[in-house]
């Protein structure tokens, strides 16, 4: 009877001090744990809804879109406004060549001056036979400048009835009229001074010639050579007339007519011709013409 009722005491005890929470403690832990999470959250940042720097990405891409806007508007303005068209074209060097002609081959009257290509623009002036150097220059808003450097006549060309301007390189510069050839002179008529000593060389059988055609440049240089040598020996030139089976041949003032070889040695053929010409004056002996082409053969009739 004893072991029952102290098993029955145990039991009770036992259930009085149980593992179980009881109620007021658990919502007093429940309370507690919810304050620690909420102020937890209150104490953290919370993580923006957008990435980092993403305002500064939209700022540059709004400022390089405004740019790109307004390059564009410039280039269009450059490039159709009426007050970038070229009206004025500056021309400095040329002196043979006339403006007009200048003018027709570069063809920019009017052109919008940030598409005028000045390789190619030299290029369309280089193909005047007159022209030797060139260059170009633009100046805003309606300006091109042109310098030329013409090439330099250095003597006259007849050929047939015509005659030529033509630099020492045998190219045919432009023709000139009978006034234009007489010019040389300056004598009491407009002409440009740099013609005045030039030379001429006649070719009585050769074919109608146009600016930039070649003619025997050797025939100009000896026939410039010969207008200083025979002078000096006392033999004056009245003419240079070339032909390709004849050579150059010179009428004098003397009446007779002398024949060179332009690809020999010109300081003999003229100190030949000398000693020929002295010869005959003294035996008084006339002759029409003295050839001197031929080295130590020379001959006259």
């Amino acid at each position: 009877m004893r072991r029952g009722t102290l098993a029955s005491g145990a039991g009770a005890r036992g259930r009085r001090s149980g593992s179980g929470p009881r109620p007021s403690t658990t919502r007093a832990v429940g309370q507690a744990a919810e304050r620690a999470v909420r102020a937890a959250a209150l104490g953290r940042p919370r993580e923006p809804w957008l990435p980092p720097g993403f305002g500064r990405w939209v700022l540059a891409r709004v400022v390089a879109m405004a740019l790109l806007v307004g390059a564009a508007w410039l280039v269009y303005d450059c490039a159709s406004s009426e007050r970038f068209a070229v009206r004025s074209i500056q021309l400095d060097g040329t002196v043979l060549l006339s403006r007009a002609d200048v003018e027709r081959v570069a063809a920019i009257s009017g052109t919008n001056i940030f598409w005028v290509d000045r390789e190619q623009l030299a290029a369309r002036l280089r193909s005047l036979p007159l022209v030797q150097r060139v260059s170009i220059e633009t100046a805003l808003p309606d300006t091109v400048q042109i310098r030329i450097v013409e090439r330099q006549p250095v003597a006259f060309w007849i050929s047939g009835d015509r005659s030529y301007l033509v630099d020492r390189e045998g190219v045919i510069l432009k023709a000139v009229d009978a006034e234009s050839q007489q010019a040389r002179a300056c004598a009491g008529q407009p002409c440009d001074p740099r013609l005045a000593p030039l030379p001429t060389v006649a070719q009585a059988d050769g074919p109608p010639l146009a600016p930039g055609d070649r003619v025997e440049s050797q025939a100009l240089g000896t026939a410039a050579r010969l207008a200083t040598l025979l002078p000096a020996v006392g033999i004056e030139p009245l003419a240079f007339e070339w032909g390709r089976d004849t050579g150059l041949e010179v009428p004098t003032r003397d009446g007779w007519r002398a024949r060179f070889d332009d690809a020999g040695d010109l300081d003999r053929q003229v100190r030949t011709l000398q000693v020929i010409r002295d010869q005959l004056a003294r035996t008084q002996t006339p002759a029409q013409l003295i050839d001197v082409r031929f080295g130590d053969r020379p001959y006259y009739q």
